[in-house]
């Protein structure tokens, strides 16, 4: 894929995503979720069980802010205290995050991760690999490491399936080891039997 294709596959992915999750009223639907509000809950939850200790926490496609208004609950409940970041490709979508977390509005950038350079380094960063095409995504995820996650910190890879998905093909945590890197922890989120969610955990060592 050359620059020309590339930035062509962008533009068609962040046009396709704007225009969906805009179209929706329900806050988890308008951050890309398409079930009920309890599937919600039940496969994005498990990112907050991968929060031990308090810290700045970085949602790569942010969307409109409410994974990150949620996991601020979430932690919260565990006594633990996060500094919620976002990154967004749409500039639509990250004024959306911006009303929705107005203490926090400094902390949404405008950027494609596959190029935007941090301001900062952040001890957990959540991100999934659909964000660039299949054959950048071992690069993308040793970029992030490399300038986004601080020395320790950890990189949250998501994995979503829908529930019509046969999950016959390798999970996130499986594809991470064949490229070697190591996988230091696990998280799952199931509805009604089937697992929807996972999480794979690789310290920035």
């Amino acid at each position: 894929m050359n620059q020309e294709e590339l930035s062509a596959w962008f533009v068609a992915n962040k046009t396709l995503l704007e225009n969906s999750y805009t179209a929706e009223t329900e806050p988890w639907k308008q951050s890309g979720f398409s079930g009920p509000y309890e599937r919600w809950i039940a496969c994005r939850k498990p990112i907050a069980d991968c929060v031990a200790q308090p810290g700045n926490f970085l949602d790569i496609g942010c969307a409109n802010g409410y994974l990150l208004e949620c996991l601020l609950k979430w932690t919260a409940a565990r006594g633990i205290e996060i500094q919620p970041y976002g990154l967004e490709i749409s500039t639509k979508l990250a004024d959306l995050a911006k009303q929705r977390l107005p203490k926090f509005a400094s902390n949404i950038f405008i950027g494609n991760a596959w190029t935007f350079v941090p301001p900062l380094k952040f001890d957990f960063v959540r991100t999934e690999l659909l964000y660039v095409p299949k054959d950048l995504r071992e690069g993308f995820v040793r970029r992030l490491l490399e300038l986004f996650v601080q020395p320790n910190g950890k990189l949250l890879v998501a994995e979503y399936r829908s529930r019509k998905d046969t999950q016959s093909q390798p999970w996130v945590d499986d594809i991470l080891r064949a490229w070697n890197f190591k996988v230091d922890d696990c998280k799952s989120g199931c509805y009604e039997g089937k697992e929807l969610t996972r999480i794979a955990v690789v310290k920035n060592y």
